[in-house]
Parts: structure tokens; sequence; C-alpha cells
């Protein structure tokens, strides 16, 4: 071991390991060293990088005397480099991870160093009163997810997450409890602070009454107008039915006329019959 040491010694050649952190955000454009000061010429550049999601790819440029500048790139069209600086445009979550930079000069030999990059994403947060009348606070599309406390505690807590197709995070935290001021905080690393709200329960639930009762007097009404519509329909269909002309059967006139003279010779004859009668008890 102390020969090859010996010969690196010898040749100018150094090796050092330095491991720094960046932070991105999720959209913004995030910035890369290639960290060492390689005290001459730089010969050649390569990024070698590991994201979170378990792939890999590599960027490398080198200067040739004979053939100037080449570079090599397998990775993101979003990703461009210079010499020593790798830039990530429109930072997404998945570019998160380990970036090794082996910088070569022909003075000082390799420098190479390691960047764990962290893209963060700003989750949206609601609080608000959901359709069985739980409280409910929502953080959307945050990365790491958000972390969500209520006060006062309650033991009738459901909290989920849910994985977003852009790898962010969605979680909901519902919350049930009969007390009449209840405050939802949420922790974020991208939050300067805890993010907090409170609510009513009394206000909100007076609010769902008015809107119940508001409601039956609607439908009261509704049900009047109907009726009165059906009773004003009967009432009209009655004058019709008695306004209207009797139909007449056909020969009914014709026959009364021809029995009028049957009826006045009928009662004539009677008047004659009594008086002969009358005469004959007087003799």
């Amino acid at each position: 071991m102390i020969v090859p040491l010996l010969i690196l010694c010898i040749c100018g050649i150094t090796a050092s390991a330095d491991v720094t952190v960046v932070v991105g955000r999720k959209g913004n454009s995030t910035v890369l060293q290639c960290g060492g000061d390689p005290g001459g010429n730089i010969t050649g550049v390569i990024w070698k990088i590991h994201h979170i999601n378990n792939s890999s790819c590599l960027s490398s440029y080198a200067d040739f005397a004979n053939r100037g500048p080449q570079i090599y790139s397998n990775c993101s069209t979003r990703m461009t480099f210079t010499n020593i600086t790798l830039t990530i445009q429109n930072t997404q979550i998945s570019d998160g991870g380990n970036y090794t930079c082996e910088m070569s000069s022909q003075i000082e030999g390799t420098f190479i160093t390691t960047t764990i990059l962290q893209v963060l994403a700003q989750p949206s947060v609601s609080l608000d009163i959901n359709t069985d009348g739980s409280l409910e606070c929502r953080a959307s599309g945050g990365f790491p997810s958000a972390e969500i406390s209520w006060i006062p505690h309650s033991d009738d807590i459901n909290i989920t997450k849910i994985k977003d197709l852009n790898d962010t995070w969605t979680v909901i935290s519902t919350y049930k409890s009969d007390g009449d001021n209840v405050t939802c905080l949420v922790s974020h690393p991208t939050f300067v602070n805890v993010w907090n709200q409170s609510i009513a329960l009394s206000d909100k639930t007076r609010n769902w009454i008015w809107i119940l009762v508001g409601f039956a007097i609607l439908l009261i009404t509704a049900l009047c107008i109907v009726y009165w519509n059906q009773k004003k329909i009967r009432t009209c269909s009655k004058k019709s039915l008695n306004t209207s002309p009797p139909q007449q059967v056909e020969g009914f006139a014709e026959d009364t006329q021809e029995f009028e003279p049957y009826d006045t010779y009928t009662q004539r004859e009677n008047v004659v019959y009594w008086g002969t009668l009358k005469v004959t008890r007087l003799n």
C-alpha cells in the first residue's frame, strides 16, 4: 500500500472526497458546483448521478488538445453543464439524489466531490368541514409529506397519505370532536412558521342548521304551490262541466207536440162527464 501512495504523491495526483447538501425547490432552477480548486487547466469532468428513484445517468466533459472540448450525456435534457457547473432547469422531485463529480487537472490531479440534492415542494393547505360533518385539514402537493396535528387533541383523528403522480404527497387529516374551537397545525420544511388555522364548530353547526331550515321552508312552499294549483285545476274543471249546455235527445220535442192535443181533449171530456152526472142527481 505504501508504494502506490508514494507514486501518487510523486506524480502530483491527490484524491479527496467532500460531501455537501443542496436544497432545491420544485419548479425552480438548481445549480450544483463541482468542488475543489484545480489550480490549473481542467482536462476533464465527470458527473455520476444516482437519483432517489434508483435511476442513474452520466455526464462528462473532456478537453482534448487535438479535438477540443467533448461533451457526453445520457441525462435529462433539463440538465446542462459547463466544465465545473451543473444546472437543472425546472427541478423535479425525481431529480433528487447523489451527484458525484470527478474533476481532473493537469497540475493538481483529480478532485472527487459528492453533492446530495434534496428537492422540496411546498404544499397547499386548507381547512374545512367535509360531508359527514368532520373537520378536514388537507396538505396537497408537498414533498416530503407534511405533518398535521390538532389543538385540542382528539382520540378520533384519521390521517390518510396519498402519493401523487409527480412524486408529491397529499396528507388528509379528519377530526371529530364536540369542542367549540379547533385549530389545525401543519408543519413542513418549506414553511418558515407552522401553518395554523382555527375554526369554530358552533358557528359551522349553526350554519348547517340554517341551511336545513331554509331547505325545509322551500320544500313546504313548493308543496303548497303544487296543492293550490291542483285545487284550482279541479275547480275550473267543475265549472266547465256545470256551464255546458244540456244535450237534447233527438225527437223529444216532436213527441211532446204530438201528445199535447190528446191531453187537451181528455181534459175536456172529463168536464162534460162530470156535468152530466150532476144533472141526473137533481131529477
